[in-house]
């Protein structure tokens, strides 16, 4: 750590009052940012603009979206992972991605959680069943075409689980017969012994037959999982396998009820995890108790629809229309191997939407019906836990896009009947402001925001006895609906810099400073049940509702772009608080994502370096110490294409092999670094 960083951190520290704290960050950015221009002389790139559709539901050009989307491309995308999307999010400026001692991901964007995040996989819920967390790792990168993130509510245009953002992840369209196949090994710094390196494996495959296009993906991955107490039976990450298979055929040509052509689509997707974590020695014994947890999962998805983009007029597409159904069967066994229960989850959605267009004027309306159920038995004891509980919820939306040269106004409505907690309702009106000229390009964007959220499932009757990892996460059947208003206002400014400078050639300059602020009801948090705990000597936590919390912060983005090398630094300040003023936990103050990106363009050779910074993070006063509440990562990626067929990958994950303290849980310490120690990953990849 510099001088700097140690300034920094004393700053964060300090009793300043927090605006104070505030300019003096951006102070460190500036002047970081600064030294990283005095080693660039490169020349600039026109770069052809993004379109988006996350914020209307329809094709926009980026400038044009009266939303705040940030974009990452398939060529970042590329950079950063061969792998999974959950190598590739922590690099979202404002977004917090941490594993999760189950080896999960945890998900987190202007103080809200990932149960309040909606993540999307071209613009269709990844749903996972009774509200459980969304499995990260079952989204191949190498399909992926861009991310776009939409900060604020969401709720009207996507429902109940879009309190807090969206996150959607627009994958490659069919290409014509080709394959690709690519394996990737990779090693934990505090690797199990016996079995020192994990291995990702994916093949890509599309054919077109006549009017018909195929598809198949195949994603393995076998993560070895690390250990830092080799002596003793328990392990912090235990071996994990997992398989997807993916597959799905499409074709343009259907003919259904007018002239326009239809493309039909079908998919099916198949997940299996298998999971074994020693715990503890029977006593007496030599018999181990394992934490085993065993998932399968199969879904089927049908979609039709009509272009929504006329090619031969530029413009959006009247009477577009879409209709998707989806069926989802979920099984879960879990639990210590002395103490095994099963989970069984249905899902059904069907969904669709209507665009009527005009020059000056998108209309999109459309609606769900949703249906899921759980079951939760111990076949030992013959226990019934969860007895076939479901819920069945209707909902329906329209928005209008009012549409002029330099402004717009996106404004809408939804309402939801869920079948336990009646009827709900949200609005939102969002505004775009251009001014300036071709050099000096200025963009506002404002936007107010009802969200809503009806309790999961999950949180209302499930059992996470995950006793062997230290914790336990129980459900409350007296949950209430959450509700919430949020304000977010948006000002970039975007130019051309140094165009006559001798010492540097011409770059493409973007500054966007983003406030936001959100007023919620009956927030759904984990509370940690200190008295549960201190009987058990678990980690006891429970769903609750937090009465009224206000959520408040600000982020902070400067860009600068040459041909060959870029540069970003985000700057993200969030306060989120309960009606008594206390802090809701798991949320930290300051976050900094700084990265310098290099492409040879004669070597093929692409270079990411990028850092990110942490610090003061909420946690519950039932701790008895604190270990560590501030921390960098550090993380490098470098990948070479050596011929149109044949590319290869290094990445080093927290180069500075920064982790949680292993003594953490049982000295009742709190310690806010990422649970993963140092990760070094090579990979091949070979196109047909």
């Amino acid at each position: 750590m510099n001088n700097n960083d140690s300034q920094l951190d004393l700053i964060m520290k300090s009793t300043l009052p927090s605006y104070i704290k505030t300019s003096i960050v951006l102070y460190f950015t500036c002047f970081n940012l600064t030294s990283l221009a005095e080693v660039i002389h490169q020349a600039s790139d026109n770069h052809l603009e993004h379109i988006v559709v996350s914020g209307t539901r329809t094709p926009k050009l980026l400038s044009n979206s009266p939303v705040s989307i940030q974009v990452i491309d398939q060529e970042t995308i590329q950079i950063l992972t061969q792998g999974t999307l959950a190598g590739a999010l922590n690099y979202i400026p404002g977004v917090v991605i941490s594993r999760n001692v189950k080896g999960g991901y945890n998900i987190q964007m202007q103080g809200f959680d990932g149960d309040h995040v909606l993540v999307l996989i071209n613009s269709q819920p990844l749903i996972s069943p009774a509200g459980s967390a969304v499995d990260l790792d079952q989204i191949n990168a190498n399909e992926i075409e861009q991310i776009e993130v939409l900060r604020g509510a969401a709720s009207v245009m996507y429902g109940s689980s879009a309190m807090g953002g969206v996150i959607n992840i627009i994958t490659k369209d069919y290409d014509e017969n080709q394959a690709t196949i690519s394996t990737q090994i990779s090693h934990y710094a505090d690797a199990i012994s016996g079995e020192p390196l994990s291995y990702t494996t994916r093949v890509n495959a599309s054919i077109s037959s006549d009017d018909w296009d195929y598809k198949i993906s195949l994603l393995h991955i076998d993560d070895a999982g690390f250990d830092y107490e080799p002596s003793t039976i328990k392990q912090d990450a235990s071996g994990m396998e997992k398989s997807f298979i993916n597959l799905s055929t499409k074709t343009d040509s259907l003919n259904l009820l007018s002239n326009n052509k239809v493309t039909a689509e079908v998919k099916y997707q198949y997940l299996h995890e298998d999971k074994s974590r020693p715990v503890s020695v029977v006593p007496g014994q030599d018999s181990i108790i394992s934490y085993l947890s065993e998932v399968e999962q199969n879904q089927v998805d049908f979609s039709l629809s009509t272009a929504v983009f006329n090619n031969e007029q530029h413009e959006i597409q009247q009477g577009s229309w879409q209709l998707n159904a989806r069926y989802i069967n979920h099984k879960e066994t879990s639990g210590q191997s002395n103490s095994i229960r099963d989970t069984d989850i249905n899902l059904a959605e069907i969904n669709g939407q209507y665009i009527s267009s005009r020059k000056e004027l998108e209309i999109v309306s459309g609606g769900v019906i949703h249906f899921d159920n759980l079951e939760q038995i111990k076949p030992a004891a013959g226990t019934i836990e969860i007895d076939d509980e479901s819920r069945q919820n209707i909902d329906a939306f329209i928005q209008a896009n009012w549409i002029e040269p330099n402004y717009q106004i996106l404004a809408g409505m939804r309402s939801q009947y869920d079948s336990d907690f009646g009827f709900h309702s949200a609005a939102s009106v969002s505004t775009l402001n251009k001014f300036g000229d071709k050099e000096n390009q200025w963009q506002w964007r404002n936007g107010f925001g009802q969200g809503y959220r009806v309790p999961s499932l999950k949180e209302r009757f499930y059992i996470f006895d995950h006793s062997n990892l230290g914790y336990m996460v129980l459900g409350s059947v007296d949950l209430k609906a959450e509700e919430a208003n949020t304000i977010n206002t948006t000002l970039s400014y975007n130019t051309e810099v140094f165009k006559s400078s001798s010492w540097f050639n011409q770059a493409q300059l973007n500054v966007e400073v983003n406030a936001h602020y959100a007023k919620t009801k009956n927030f759904i948090e984990t509370i940690r049940d200190a008295e549960k705990s201190a009987e058990t000597q678990l980690d006891i936590s429970v769903y609750q509702n937090v009465a009224r919390a206000t959520i408040q912060g600000l982020d902070f983005s400067f860009d600068l772009t040459f041909n060959e090398w870029s540069g970003q630094i985000n700057y993200s300040y969030l306060d989120a608080r309960n009606e008594d003023g206390q802090r809701l936990t798991g949320r930290p103050y300051h976050q900094l994502k700084t990265n310098v990106t290099y492409h040879n363009y004669e070597h093929q050779l692409d270079v990411l370096f990028y850092l990110v910074y942490q610090s003061n993070e909420a946690y519950q006063s039932s701790y008895s110490q604190v270990l560590n509440n501030h921390w960098f990562n550090a993380n490098i990626n470098i990948n070479q294409t050596i011929n149109e067929q044949l590319s290869w990958n290094l990445g080093i994950n927290n180069l500075l092999n920064e982790h949680k303290d292993a003594d953490a849980n049982s000295l009742n310490a709190f310690d806010s670094r990422p649970v993963s120690s140092r990760n070094l990953t090579l990979g091949m990849n070979y196109q047909f």
